[in-house]
């Protein structure tokens, strides 16, 4: 049987591995796992947890839970257990048992996630670190009732696939009525699969065994779905766009360090100046630089323009060219300047999977800038999901507007 459970634990974290990661569900969350029960007898619980070497792992030591995430911040679970101690072979509270002794336990737990609460863990958006506190019932002989607390940790494989442990203390409410009802500690280990309650369009069409047409109207090889100019004609490696060269200078804008102006291929796309030249470009670059509250309005007011399709970090065709002006801008910026894109979302879908969608989003612009010629390390970027709406989310025009990046100018 143990052989069995740890061969499910394989195959289920194989097929996390290879879902798709733009996938939109709802936030209810099912655990199925395995349990062990510190056996120690400990009658005050909470005075720690030394080196287990008497615990309940039976033929059947199962446990499964269901969580309805509230929040970024809280959520509610409650959870079963089952697991038995062998005649002659467990140990409970320092006594060898002489029959089978089933274990049974039910626990309703509130949970508080600490790297939202804290706001830590930037980049680790597969992660949650929480703590747990609630009320539950177990039995041996004749049960009783518990104050439950403890931590745990969840591993996203995927939006849908994730591990998680969690160590809880279950202290006893009230005096031992019984042999074996004492304070313990119950640790599980188990799979975490978000139901996917609800669906987007293109998924519903597809359980409904509805065929699906892969449409490309400009015939370059790359879906319409995933073009990020469908209606022209581009290459696969540029996400189905045409190489821009918006100065027309023989040297497209992704290599081009002067994008807007036409210059010298020998020059990185820029104009060979003369000295005159060198210093009135300096002088302008000065001015420029002096008027920092001027340029954070610019950038604020381009960032607003930088729309996304939902349900995904595709840039909307007509976002191009505000991203152009941008990285017009950005360029001007000393090269100490560090700039923070911060990536939102509406709030069609999950928490995780918005979370994980924003930072998607802001990664897009990062590298959209990266790609014309500003450092990627000069970049820090963060997803923020559907925490900061700007607008109803009700309307559809609401849901666009929150459909949005933030880039801040760090001096």
């Amino acid at each position: 049987m143990k052989k069995v459970i740890i061969l499910v634990f394989l195959v289920s974290s194989q097929l996390g591995l290879t879902q798709e990661k733009s996938k939109t569900y709802d936030e209810w969350i099912f655990k199925a796992g395995v349990n062990v029960v510190d056996s120690r007898g400990a009658r005050e619980a909470i005075n720690g947890i030394p080196f287990v070497n008497e615990n309940a792992f039976g033929s059947l030591p199962l446990t499964f839970g269901i969580e309805k995430r509230i929040n970024r911040i809280f959520g509610v679970n409650a959870t079963s257990s089952v697991n038995n101690w062998e005649p002659f072979e467990g140990v409970i509270d320092g006594i060898t048992v002489e029959e089978r002794q089933q274990y049974f336990a039910f626990d309703v737990n509130g949970k508080v996630y600490f790297n939202e609460l804290l706001n830590f863990g930037e980049g680790l958006s597969y992660l949650d670190f929480y703590g747990n506190a609630g009320a539950g019932y177990f039995e041996i002989s004749e049960g009783t009732f518990t104050l439950n607390y403890g931590a745990g940790v969840s591993v996203w494989l995927s939006d849908r696939f994730g591990l998680d442990f969690n160590a809880t203390v279950k202290n006893i409410l009230g005096d031992i009525q019984s042999q074996y009802e004492s304070s313990h500690f119950l640790y599980s280990f188990g799979v975490l699969i978000d139901l996917g309650l609800k669906k987007t369009k293109k998924e519903s069409n597809k359980s409904e065994g509805i065929a699906t047409i892969i449409k490309d109207s400009d015939s370059d090889g790359v879906p319409d779905d995933k073009d990020y100019c469908p209606r022209t004609s581009g290459l696969p490696s540029n996400f189905g766009c045409p190489l821009i060269d918006s100065d027309s200078d023989g040297v497209i804008d992704s290599a081009d360090h002067c994008p807007q102006i036409k210059g010298d291929p020998s020059n990185n796309g820029c104009p060979i100046a003369t000295a005159v030249n060198s210093e009135t470009e300096k002088t302008e670059t000065d001015r420029d630089g002096t008027d920092t509250d001027t340029q954070r309005k610019d950038v604020e007011l381009i960032a607003s323009k930088i729309k996304f399709e939902s349900g995904n970090y595709n840039f909307k065709q007509d976002t191009y060219i505000h991203l152009q002006e941008l990285v017009k801008i950005l360029a001007k910026e000393p090269a100490e300047t560090r700039f923070k894109i911060v990536g939102h979302t509406d709030s069609a879908g999950s928490y995780e999977a918005n979370r994980r969608l924003s930072y998607m989003r802001a990664s897009a612009v990062r590298n959209y800038l990266a790609d014309s010629g500003i450092s990627k390390d000069r970049i820090d970027i963060e997803g923020l999901g559907e925490s900061n709406p700007i607008d109803d989310n009700l309307t559809t025009e609401g849901r666009a507007r929150n459909r949005r990046v933030e880039v801040l100018i760090l001096k």
